[in-house]
């Protein structure tokens, strides 16, 4: 009878799980039909597109992060299939990611179901294409193999591999990981071969990781070294704010203004409760303090970060309970005395509370994202193909956002006024830098120098011309109703002459 009763109740966990990865699988799908991807999402696409496999290693030291994503991409855009794969590869991987954390996380179905749905793995994470969500994916395939790490190391060093590979952010993650590993087989004496094998492709992952990221001399540094041209000073509030953003994300638009501070302090509270719940767990603590340091030196030191930067410290928080499970409590009297009250229940009330907040704005910016445009460069690419423009040579300004167009131009190159010169992806180089300040009278200057024939040239603008027809030029098309990130508007003129 019992074990009836416990098939019956597998059964239904099973079915209860395959229903909420449906589900969520569902919703993304509608929501990515009509999501405009934006000038970051074009960027990798572009690099994986027009580079080869060489260069686009060499490009990383821009870019700031390895190369895994774009080798990932790379199949696709070479083989000539739609912008849009690049998305549904994309969903493929949160999904993914989303049925390990289902099947095989320690939480209870109402934290399962508040995260999955929550802002960053219902939005941020599942429908902007970038590089974080594989940081997602392998963290909860390293969690739910962490028991069986040591029966099965060399597996586990190449997720820790991969995970060195994904972005700059990661690479603490991983680094942290494989001290552990390697402290761990010497305390328990695991020396076999195969735990060997497995630190040597740990800090190999870790070595061919630093090279990509090694800074160009002109570089404008997002990554770990060099200095930083870009953003000068540093940031020490940074870390408040990505934990705000963290716990509750886009609070700015909920929020006003002069209550921002609220926010950051609760955020800051709800962050030492979760911690108190793995304090007496040395291990994961370690595993939770190496990685936030180095995203706190990041934030503070090299680059603040926006949203999807900052919910690297909730996905932390969240693998580093998950893998406390598996270490016993500390038996340092002085812990034991400190922490008799239920830290965890409380930690768990606390956790599901944001969560559910994060589940609302996940709602607002989906309803959002299918009721409106991201980003207006998909309509102004088809307005450019079906009238036939795009055989003309197009100025565009700026370079950052008129990327955003070429995913949907095959064969199109820019002549980007910043650079003056042709392009598709961006190169983040002190040249680009100093072309951010180009003005849009500056632009005509120079295109009329570059290409004196003004009946053979289109202006493509990320911000409308004042006097158009003072200029000569008059307005084609525009799109400036967007809500997206960097609210990617864009206006299109032609030579009155």
């Amino acid at each position: 009878m019992n074990v009836l009763s416990g098939s019956i109740k597998k059964d239904k966990s099973v079915i209860w799980a395959f229903l909420v990865i449906l589900l969520y699988s569902a919703i993304n799908i509608v929501v990515l039909s009509r999501h405009e991807p934006w000038e970051d999402e074009a960027q990798a696409w572009l690099i994986a597109r027009d580079l080869n496999i060489i260069s686009i290693f060499k490009q990383m030291g821009y870019e700031g992060s390895p190369a895994l994503w774009h080798m990932l991409l790379v199949p696709l855009a070479k083989s000539g299939l739609p912008y849009i794969s690049e998305s549904i590869l994309h969903l493929v991987i949160a999904v993914a990611a989303v049925t390990v954390f289902i099947l095989y996380a320690p939480f209870s179905k109402v934290t399962k179901v508040l995260f999955i749905f929550s802002y960053y793995m219902a939005y941020e994470y599942s429908i902007i294409a970038r590089n974080y969500n594989l940081t997602i994916l392998l963290l909860f395939l390293i969690a739910a193999l962490y028991a069986k790490r040591f029966q099965s190391p060399v597996k586990y060093s190449f997720l820790i591999f991969l995970l060195f590979n994904t972005n700059v952010h990661s690479f603490f993650i991983a680094f942290s990981l494989t001290l552990l590993f390697a402290w761990e087989l010497h305390r328990n004496k695991i020396l076999a071969g195969l735990s060997r094998i497995a630190v040597f492709i740990m800090l190999t992952g870790g070595l061919l990781s630093s090279l990509q990221l090694l800074s160009p001399p002109d570089n404008m540094n997002y990554g770990i070294f060099g200095d930083d041209v870009y953003l000068h000073g540093v940031h020490y509030m940074a870390p408040f704010v990505a934990m705000a953003n963290a716990f509750f994300p886009w609070h700015t638009l909920f929020i006003a203004p002069g209550m921002y501070i609220y926010a950051v302090v609760i955020s800051f509270f709800i962050f030492c409760i979760v911690i108190s719940t793995i304090v007496r767990k040395p291990p994961a603590l370690f595993i939770f303090s190496v990685s936030f340091a180095g995203l706190f030196y990041i934030f503070v030191f090299k680059y603040v970060g926006f949203v999807r930067h900052h919910g690297f410290i909730l996905i932390l928080l969240i693998f580093s309970l998950w893998i406390s499970r598996y270490y016993s409590n500390s038996e340092k009297e002085f812990l034991n005395r400190s922490f008799k009250i239920n830290l965890s229940g409380i930690s768990v009330v606390v956790i599901n509370a944001f969560l559910a907040l994060s589940l609302l704005c996940s709602l607002r910016f989906q309803y959002m994202d299918y009721r409106y445009k991201f980003s207006g460069a998909e309509e102004m690419a088809d307005f450019i193909k079906k009238n036939q423009l795009d055989a003309q040579i197009i100025i565009a300004h700026r370079s950052r956002k008129t990327c955003a167009l070429l995913p949907y131009l095959p064969e199109k190159k820019f002549w980007y006024a910043g650079i003056e010169d042709y392009g598709t992806f961006i190169t983040w180089n002190v040249k680009y830098l100093a072309g951010t300040r180009v003005s849009s009278s500056q632009v005509i200057r120079r295109a009329g120098r570059a290409f004196p024939d003004k009946s053979k040239i289109l202006l493509l603008l990320t911000s409308p011309l004042d006097f158009p027809e003072s200029d000569g030029f008059r307005l084609l098309y525009k799109v400036d109703e967007v809500f997206g990130y960097s609210k990617e508007k864009f206006y299109l003129y032609k030579s009155i002459s």
